[in-house]
C-alpha cells in the first residue's frame, strides 16, 4: 500500500494522481531516490555552512623568518659612520702628534733657549739649531760653553735670553758676541717651524815657536782628542774650546772662542823664550 507524499491519503497501486489533493503520485523507488537526493543536498548545505567556521579557526601556517632589508641598511650606515669617525680620529691624532714633535713656533723656540740657559743644558740649546749645526764635530762642547757663559755673565734677565735671541739681538755681557740667525721651514706643507743657524769658524794655525817640528792640537774638553787639520779648516760651532798644543818639543795651553760670524780665527803659537 502506498500513500500520497503530499497529504498521506491512501492510494490504489495504479493511481497516478492523489484523488484527495491532486499531487502526482511516484512509486517507492523514485520516492527513495528523491529522499536520498534531498538528504545529500542537506548535507552539502550543512558542509558549506560550516566550512567558513573551520577556515576561520584554522591556525596560520608558520613562516621562516627572513632578513628585513630596511633593517639591514641602517646597520650598514651606522658601521660606515663608525669607521669614518675612527679614521678621522686617527688622522687628527697623527696631525697633532706631528705638530707637537716636529713643529717649533717662535715662542716655543724662545722658551726652549731660555730653559737651556737657565739649566745650563747644552744639549737642549744645541737641539734648537739646524741638523747641520748639530752634527758638526765638537758642537756639543761649544753649546755647553755658551749656556754657561750666558748664565754666568748675561746682563740681561735670564728669563728674557730666549726672546732676545729669537728677536735677532745679542745677549749683553757675554764674553763673545754670538751670531745666531732664526730660520724657518715648512712641515708637511701646513706648518711653519723655526730653528737657529750659525756660521762655522775656521781655525788657522800660525806657528812662531821656531821649533820646526810638527804641530799637534788636542781638545782638552773632549778628553784630549786630537784635532786634524781638516777639522780645523772646516770650522767650529760657536763657544769656547780649550786646546793643548804641541809644536816640536814645546807644549802649551790655548783657547779659541768662535762667535758664529764665520770669520777665520788665527791660532798663534809662540815660544816662552
Amino acid at each position: 500500500m502506498k500513500h500520497c507524499t503530499n497529504c498521506g491519503y491512501e492510494l490504489a497501486p495504479d493511481t497516478q494522481y492523489c484523488p484527495n489533493c491532486g499531487q502526482a503520485v511516484r512509486d517507492n523507488a523514485e520516492q527513495g531516490a528523491s529522499k536520498s537526493e534531498g538528504s545529500t543536498s542537506e548535507n552539502a548545505r550543512q558542509h558549506i555552512t560550516t566550512a567558513p567556521s573551520t577556515i576561520q579557526k584554522a591556525e596560520p601556517a608558520s613562516r621562516i623568518p627572513t632578513a628585513d632589508v630596511n633593517t639591514a641598511r641602517p646597520a650598514t650606515r651606522n658601521n660606515t659612520i663608525i669607521v669614518v669617525i675612527i679614521a678621522l680620529a686617527l688622522i687628527l691624532g697623527g696631525f697633532f702628534f706631528i705638530k707637537k714633535q716636529m713643529v717649533v713656533s717662535r715662542d716655543q723656540l724662545a722658551s726652549n733657549l731660555t730653559k737651556a740657559v737657565q739649566n745650563q743644558d747644552g744639549k737642549l740649546f744645541l737641539k734648537q739649531f739646524s741638523k747641520d749645526d748639530q752634527e758638526l764635530k765638537f758642537s756639543n762642547i761649544g753649546a755647553k760653553s755658551i749656556v754657561k757663559d750666558m748664565h754666568n755673565h748675561s746682563r740681561d734677565s735670564i728669563s728674557e735670553v730666549g726672546r732676545i735671541i729669537v728677536d735677532g739681538q745679542r745677549v749683553a755681557g757675554t764674553h763673545a758676541k754670538y751670531h745666531f740667525n732664526v730660520e724657518s721651514k715648512q712641515v708637511l706643507g701646513m706648518f711653519t717651524s723655526y730653528y737657529l743657524t750659525t756660521r762655522r769658524t775656521p781655525i788657522r794655525v800660525l806657528d812662531y815657536t821656531g821649533s820646526g817640528g810638527p804641530v799637534t792640537i788636542k781638545l782638552e774638553d773632549a778628553d784630549n782628542q786630537q784635532i786634524s787639520k781638516k777639522q780645523l779648516s772646516s770650522g767650529f760651532f760657536p763657544g769656547k774650546y780649550n786646546l793643548k798644543v804641541r809644536s816640536g818639543d814645546t807644549q802649551d795651553d790655548y783657547w779659541i772662542w768662535p762667535n758664529g760670524d764665520g770669520e777665520t780665527i788665527d791660532l798663534t803659537l809662540t815660544s816662552d823664550d
